[in-house]
């Protein structure tokens, strides 16, 4: 049978983050802005698309052949070998390092780790489940984890580095069934407290307590979380218009079908080590 812990997100020790964060630059995007963004993307794509087909052409071509893969035309150039221009290896001058040995000893050198985080949002409440030392561990939280999607920044504390990898999907607001027929239990919003982050941790049998370790990453993100919360949920919507903007743009103006195009050239002796323009 499992237990159920609850916990409170306390004032804890500040949050760092290895990379910058701009996200406090972040403003909301409307549908509109999202259409003009997608269009100005997808034209880019295709005018350098179109750039490359055109430079590949335009090379010196001596022969040509065709070859059909599936719906895919591939063409098979042959182009002349220009000589390529030799160029000196560029000389520097390496600097000694001089080692300052109380620097060294001296220097922060954190622990890393990395912690791939696992969950499903419904209405807004996250449940969350990862491994540590062999470990299951779950936890139910009223801090909406798809607002993580697309975090790549790793985060830190005093002692440790973590790098997160969330992979949290939406589902279904349904009670989950388990084996033998009975609903299994589900936080809702009333069991939170209204204005606080707080989440539940489940506790598998023969875990005779929590190890304050396997929590440590988790509280770090809710307390980043609790710090950024508006900004990453502008982020995410921002992300959610972009995506249905580009399913809209890309049905009305689907990428144009192109052409394999391969240039080979035959190799030079001379110039095999040599590096061209």
């Amino acid at each position: 049978m499992k237990t159920i812990l609850n916990l409170i997100l306390t004032a804890m020790s500040a949050v760092t983050l290895a990379a910058n964060n701009n996200s406090a630059n972040v403003r909301p995007i409307s549908e509109i802005e999202a259409a003009v963004i997608v269009q100005t993307q997808e034209e880019a794509k295709e005018k350098a698309k179109d750039d490359r087909e055109a430079k590949l052409l335009n090379a010196r071509i001596t022969s040509t052949a065709f070859a059909e893969i599936g719906d895919k035309k591939v063409i098979l150039n042959r182009v002349r070998n220009e000589k390529a221009l030799q160029v000196e290896p560029t000389k520097i001058k390496k600097k000694e390092a001089v080692l300052d040995e109380a620097a060294f000893f001296s220097a922060e050198v954190k622990e890393q780790k990395s912690l791939t985080l696992s969950g499903t949002v419904r209405d807004g409440i996250s449940e969350l489940w990862w491994i540590f030392d062999e470990q299951h561990y779950k936890i139910f939280t009223n801090a909406n984890f798809l607002y993580f999607s697309g975090f790549t920044e790793d985060i830190e504390d005093d002692e440790t580095v973590y790098s997160v990898f969330p992979i949290v999907v939406e589902g279904s607001s349904k009670r989950l069934i388990d084996t033998k027929g009975n609903a299994e239990w589900q936080p809702t919003h009333t069991d939170f407290t209204k204005g606080q982050i707080e989440y539940y941790v489940f506790k598998s049998s023969g875990i005779e307590a929590i190890d304050a370790e396997a929590l440590k990453p988790i509280k770090l993100m809710l307390e980043f979380y609790r710090e950024n919360l508006e900004q990453m949920r502008v982020s995410y919507e921002n992300a959610k218009k972009i995506h249905s903007a580009r399913a809209i743009y890309l049905k009305a103006n689907p990428p144009k079908k192109r052409d394999v195009i391969i240039n080979s050239a035959p190799i030079d002796k001379s110039t095999r080590n040599a590096v061209s323009k």
